[in-house]
């Protein structure tokens, strides 16, 4: 490893003008790309105002909006920051080698991308690779701990189906009996775990055949990215549960805009339509504008919540806050990066 690090540090002390400038046109992109996905996340909130009040069937939706009750409303922006919180303590447990500045600036950035940015959260992991690489961290360390990052927010997602679809649809928690809305999503789940955990030893084997390669590092990257999130599960380590409250409280949120607007159903209903209903949220386009939104409504009235009028506003208000929360706070840590880019970790953390 200390021919490793030799070698790095003569790379990062290589930075000179020329690969400054090549990072500030970086950041330049960066940021450009980041205030129009902000402004179309603007535009996207618009339109949605217009359609409710141009459609008649919708406006009622709208209407309702001045029963909101604004302590919900409030409660639901303070559980949406610290869901906010619950992944820079995460992100500070995965990437333990930054110091605790960086880690806070980097991890919101990382989620102002994924609020304007729809595709699992894969968008803002991407950003983060590209400022590490440019501080001189190993491309097959920054791979392994992005899918560790990855794997251990997924697995709240994929777990949480389990844990609450199979106890539904016993009749144990309330909510939805109907097998399509909670076994087999149930099944879906641990099929993914199970599969992520075989294609982990698969990633490993075969990187162990192909040294050398990119698709080598990629596929070491997977391997050893799982095994690192099992040795995390295993240790308790406390800030795992950034990846809880990351979720729950994120979902608490949703909660409490739909108790705005009067008695809310059981959380465990919520809690299901909110996960199967999130899955839009893969979708690559901005915010994941009309899908997730239609999504969630959709789920949320499979599972019996009524009046779809006071589903509809709850779910745009959520997502209203879900979004700009994230996207502003992170897109003023994103600008204060900018110092950020080029300047190499201390000595040993970007290998150690």
């Amino acid at each position: 490893m200390k021919g490793v690090r030799d070698r790095q540090g003569t790379q990062t002390e290589g930075f000179d003008e020329s690969a400054s400038a090549d990072g500030a046109t970086a950041i330049e992109v960066q940021s450009r790309t980041l205030r129009n996905s902000i402004v179309s996340l603007a535009v996207f909130f618009a339109i949605e105002a217009a359609l409710l009040l141009a459609v008649p069937d919708l406006r009622s939706a709208l209407d309702e909006l001045g029963h909101a009750d604004p302590a919900l409303i409030g409660a639901a922006v303070v559980l949406e920051l610290l869901s906010c919180v619950g992944y820079a303590v995460l992100f500070g447990l995965v990437f333990e080698m930054l110091d605790r500045r960086l880690t806070s600036r980097l991890s919101m950035s990382e989620l102002a991308v994924n609020s304007v940015v729809s595709v699992s959260g894969l968008a803002g992991i991407a950003l983060g690779a590209w400022v590490l690489r440019s501080k001189g961290v190993s491309v097959d360390r920054i791979a392994r701990r992005s899918v560790l990052i990855f794997v251990l927010t997924s697995a709240v997602n994929v777990g949480a189906v389990v844990a609450i679809g199979v106890p539904m649809w016993l009749g144990l928690l309330p909510g939805s009996q109907r097998a399509v809305l909670t076994l087999l999503p149930a099944a879906v789940a641990l099929g993914l775990i199970l599969g992520t955990l075989a294609l982990a030893g698969w990633a490993r084997g075969a990187a162990a055949r192909q040294t050398g390669t990119r698709r080598a590092v990629a596929l070491k990257a997977i391997g050893d990215g799982v095994a690192d999130a099992l040795v995390l599960i295993r240790a308790y380590d406390w800030r795992l549960l950034g990846a809880v409250a990351y979720w729950l409280l994120d979902n608490v949120a949703l909660y409490a805009c739909l108790g705005a607007f009067g008695e809310a159903p059981s959380f465990w209903v919520v809690a299901m339509a909110y996960l199967v209903g999130m899955l839009a949220n893969s979708i690559p386009i901005p915010g994941g504008m009309l899908a997730v939104e239609g999504s969630l409504v959709g789920m949320l009235l499979l599972f019996g919540v009524r009046p779809a009028s006071h589903v509809v506003v709850a779910v745009v208000i959520y997502r209203a806050i879900s979004l700009w929360i994230p996207a502003v706070i992170g897109s003023l840590a994103f600008l204060s990066l900018r110092r950020e880019i080029g300047k190499p970790l201390a000595s040993g953390a970007s290998s150690g």
